[in-house]
């Protein structure tokens, strides 16, 4: 059984006694096991049907208590294991003893019940423990999404937020995201907030069309800079280093990106002030002329940055500019150095 086939019997309430549920693509781990509560818990039994259990803190008597409480006013109740090291290799999180009656126990788990373990980006198919839950439910594995499940999955998206988008735009927002290809750095999750961002631009319409994603993505260059401008903000230097070399490789010029990071940084600046006086970012969009886009993006960034940071990255811009112009810096070295100071 592959994901998509269980999230369709999930729908329709055909449940099985246990899962085990493993990936890189934990935005789909997270779907998964939102849809499973939903469907077998509900919100009002959280409190009495649902039982969820960390690794660090796994026994099987803990498991087996849990397993055997019959569910209170429903058919089923359901326990939840979260990063149990057993499905793995040599790393473990409870003993060989207990991971042989645990895989004895599979069997016997009560149908009152569904078990899910998950948490694992890998398992070891070849475990005993692995191919008994395969005998008796189903292991399922959230990998990335090709091109096809891609598009498919960006118009359910969309149409989860209430808008629709023709494939013709599909494409273009594929083509301004880093999700496909071998070198990819974003997740479904990191996808899903781009779409959350395209869908509070176009506000109350219905349809999403080129000429948004052209206003919210401005171009490839200004996508990549908010591409490298996130990874600064997370302290990522070597991811921030990739992007910044990648737009040199595409033909961007060095000193136009360094004036755009300069720009960025007093932007950045202008909104943190302005967002401790109280203003909204749509009121600082108007207040320091920016797109009310990149207001909004300010004001998630700037979130990573003191003031005092952010002055003094400031007058080290000043200072790296003033460099170059005087011929005392290779402007590619010195906007490196730049960014590694960024991501300090």
């Amino acid at each position: 059984m592959n994901y998509n086939e269980a999230i369709k019997k999930l729908h329709a309430k055909e449940i099985e006694k246990i899962y085990l549920i493993y990936g890189e693509e934990t935005y789909l781990v997270e779907e998964f096991i939102k849809t499973i509560k939903e469907k077998v818990v509900g919100k009002d039994f959280e409190d009495l049907n649902l039982f969820t259990i960390e690794g660090k803190e796994f026994t099987l008597e803990k498991l087996i208590d849990a397993c055997e409480t019959l569910p209170f006013m429903a058919e089923k109740k359901l326990v939840l294991v979260k990063d149990l090291e057993t499905f793995q290799g040599k790393k473990k999180s409870i003993s060989e003893e207990e991971e042989k009656k645990l895989a004895a126990y599979i069997a016997n788990i009560p149908e009152t019940t569904s078990l899910v373990f998950y948490g694992s980006t890998t398992i070891d198919a070849r475990k005993k423990i692995v191919k008994e839950i395969q005998k008796q439910g189903a292991v399922l594995y959230c990998q990335r999404l090709n091109a096809k499940e891609l598009r498919e999955w960006v118009q359910k998206s969309m149409k989860r937020h209430g808008k629709t988008i023709d494939i013709k735009e599909v494409e273009y927002f594929i083509e301004n995201i880093d999700y496909l290809g071998k070198t990819a750095v974003q997740s479904l999750l990191d996808v899903e907030n781009e779409i959350k961002k395209i869908t509070t631009f176009v506000g109350d319409r219905a349809s999403v069309v080129l000429s948004d994603l052209e206003n919210i993505f401005s171009s490839s260059f200004q996508n990549d800079i908010f591409k490298l401008l996130d990874a600064i903000e997370k302290k990522h230097m070597g991811e921030a280093i990739k992007r910044f070399n990648a737009m040199i490789h595409k033909g961007e010029p060095v000193i136009k990106i360094a004036v755009t990071l300069g720009n960025q940084v007093r932007n950045l600046l202008k909104t943190k002030l302005l967002l401790e006086e109280g203003y909204s970012s749509k009121m600082i969009a108007g207040k320091i002329g920016i797109h009310p886009y990149v207001a909004t993006k300010c004001a998630n960034q700037c979130r990573g940055f003191s003031t005092e940071r952010l002055e003094a990255l400031l007058n080290h811009f000043l200072q790296v500019d003033l460099a170059i112009k005087s011929g005392k810096m290779k402007d590619h070295i010195a906007i490196e150095l730049f960014i590694i100071e960024m991501c300090r």
